[in-house]
């Protein structure tokens, strides 16, 4: 099967989702993506860097026909680990694609590196991150 998506030559656009579970993102978010992530894996021999996630996801990406010797798994122990590592991946160069699993961000100035991190870098991200749960207004 393939898939037709644009090629960002130099922009590069940022893709957080939320996830509302304990420690997984919602099944749906990450097996709809799944074909895009696929596409954009598949265009170079370049790494495939998981930041977080769990076992399900990165079967998920064997699944779908990556490598699983072409998956860098990056557990990192706390969040401001995972957000430096995110940061990293972006910046090396040395991953087609990005995925990214946080807890939320520690702090306003971690999504703005993020951010800025991939309007320099040419890896293809995809951030996940908590919602703060917050009590609806009656």
């Amino acid at each position: 099967m393939r898939y037709n998506y644009p090629h960002a030559s130099r922009e590069l656009a940022i893709n957080t989702l939320a996830f509302n579970e304990a420690n997984a993102l919602c099944t749906e978010d990450f097996a709809g993506l799944m074909p895009r992530i696929q596409s954009l894996a598949l265009r170079t021999k370049q790494w495939v860097t998981v930041i977080g996630g769990s076992r399900e996801a990165i079967q998920q990406l064997v699944n779908a026909g990556v490598s699983r010797s072409r998956i860098r798994w990056v557990a990192g122990r706390d969040a401001d680990q995972r957000e430096w590592a995110t940061e990293q991946a972006l910046l090396a160069g040395t991953s087609s694609v990005v995925v990214s699993f946080l807890d939320g961000f520690s702090a306003p100035r971690v999504a703005q590196r993020l951010k800025m991190a991939t309007k320099v870098s040419q890896t293809h991200s995809f951030i996940f991150h908590k919602q703060s749960s917050q009590s609806p207004l009656h």
